[in-house]
């Protein structure tokens, strides 16, 4: 990969993770999503496949400590979305799976509340994981052409 590309790809999982954001906060504002919009699962959402994928070029040229912050950052988002999801959509008894899940029809002033907690440290741990990715765009900026394809 280029350079270029690589800056891209980092802008392009941005933007996916920040209208991943978007629709957890539409389904707290009481609008309609459907389960399927927000994957719950951290290599299901297109952030996790660009990191899990293309994404590893990273590890060229920042320290394994650096991208598993990422990593744990973008768990963290996954497992306070689940609390969220748990909320609003009801598990079938004795089972796990997704697939067949229901929205409830009736939420709970408690539950509304404890929604939007969760939310706004869904937001607070967005930002730190938007904070490392622009730390990290910013770092690949500073690396020549000639260096950058000596990582590659």
């Amino acid at each position: 990969m280029e350079k270029i590309e690589v800056l891209q790809s980092i802008r392009a999982a941005r933007r996916a993770h920040t209208q991943w954001v978007d629709k957890a906060k539409s389904l707290v504002n009481g609008l309609s999503i459907k389960k399927e919009q927000i994957p719950l699962e951290v290599t299901e959402c297109e952030f996790g496949r660009w990191f899990y994928g293309d994404g590893q070029i990273l590890l060229s040229f920042f320290t394994e400590d650096a991208i598993e912050k990422l990593d744990n950052k973008h768990k963290e988002l996954h497992d306070i979305y689940m609390k969220i999801f748990k909320i609003y959509f009801s598990e079938p008894k004795g089972s796990f799976l997704f697939a067949f899940l229901k929205r409830k029809e009736t939420i709970t002033a408690q539950n509304e509340h404890h929604a939007l907690a969760y939310l706004r440290n869904l937001e607070e741990v967005s930002r730190e994981l938007i904070s490392y990715l622009n730390i990290i765009e910013k770092k690949l900026n500073t690396i020549d052409e000639v260096t950058f394809t000596k990582y590659v």
